[in-house]
C-alpha cells in the first residue's frame, strides 16, 4: 500500500504521546551514558537504567506488533512489511547493546574506557534509528491508519495496548509521557487516567511518576487543571 494514497478521515493520534515519552527517555539516557566513566560510582545504576529503557522500547515494539500491526494487516495486507523490518532491526540492536553492557560490567580499570565509548556510540546509533522510525510512523503510517480506521477504532486499539501494560511498566511509561507532553496534553491524559483508574492508583501515578518529574510550576499548573487541592 502506498503511503501517498492515504487520505486520512480520522484524527486520533496514538503515536505522539508515547513517542514523545520514548524520545525523552532516550535523550536522557544518551546524556547520562555519554557522561559516564570508569570512576563513576553510579555506573551500575546507569547500566541498569539503560537496560530498563531498552526493555521499555522493546515492550513498545511488542505492543505495536500485537495490536496495531495485526489490525493493519487485516485491512491492508502487506502494509506492515516495512514496519516489521524496522522492528527486527531494532531487536538486533537490543542484542548488540546487551552484549556491550555485559562487556562493560566485566571490564576492569583502563579496559572499561573504550568499552564505555563503544557502548555510548552504539546506543547513539540506536537512538538515531529509533528517532527516524518513530517519525516515519507518525508522518507516513498514521495517515494510513487514519484512512482505514475510525477514531473510535483507533481509540479501541490504543485501549487494547494500555490494557496489556502491567502496573510497574505503566509507572515507567507515565514518568516519561507526562513530562514530555505539553501542559494542555498533560491535563487531558491525566484526566483520562483518573476517569479509568481507581483513586489509589491515580494517586500513586501522581506521586511516583508525575510530580517528581515535573517542575514546581508545571505541577502547580497540572494540579489546577485537574482541580486538585494545592
Amino acid at each position: 500500500m502506498s503511503f501517498i494514497q492515504a487520505k486520512p478521515r480520522a484524527t486520533h493520534d496514538f503515536y505522539a504521546p508515547i513517542h514523545k515519552g520514548i524520545r525523552l527517555g532516550l535523550c536522557q539516557m544518551l546524556t547520562r551514558l555519554g557522561a559516564a566513566d570508569a570512576s563513576d560510582t553510579g555506573l551500575a545504576q546507569t547500566l541498569a537504567d539503560l537496560r530498563a529503557q531498552l526493555a521499555l522500547s522493546d515492550g513498545h515494539l511488542s505492543h505495536e506488533d500485537a495490536v496495531i500491526h495485526t489490525a493493519l494487516e487485516a485491512r491492508a495486507p502487506g502494509a506492515t512489511a516495512r514496519l516489521e523490518q524496522a522492528h527486527h532491526h531494532h531487536r538486533a540492536s537490543f542484542e548488540d547493546l546487551e552484549t556491550l553492557i555485559c562487556r562493560v560490567e566485566r571490564a576492569q580499570g583502563q579496559d572499561m574506557t573504550p568499552l564505555l565509548r563503544a557502548l555510548y556510540l552504539r546506543f547513539s546509533l540506536f537512538v538515531a534509528d529509533d528517532f527516524a522510525h518513530m517519525a516515519e510512523e507518525e508522518q507516513l503510517m498514521l495517515p494510513i491508519l487514519q484512512s482505514l480506521f475510525s477514531d473510535e477504532e483507533l481509540m479501541a486499539l490504543e485501549d487494547a495496548i494500555v490494557s496489556q501494560i502491567p502496573p510497574d511498566e505503566m509507572m515507567a511509561v507515565a514518568g516519561l509521557m507526562i513530562p514530555a507532553a505539553t501542559r494542555t496534553d498533560r491535563i487531558g491524559m491525566l484526566s483520562a487516567m483518573r476517569a479509568n483508574a481507581p483513586a489509589e492508583a491515580f494517586g500513586a501515578i501522581l506521586a511516583v511518576a508525575v510530580q517528581p518529574n515535573l517542575s514546581t510550576d508545571d505541577f502547580a499548573h497540572l494540579s489546577e487543571g485537574l482541580g486538585l487541592a494545592a
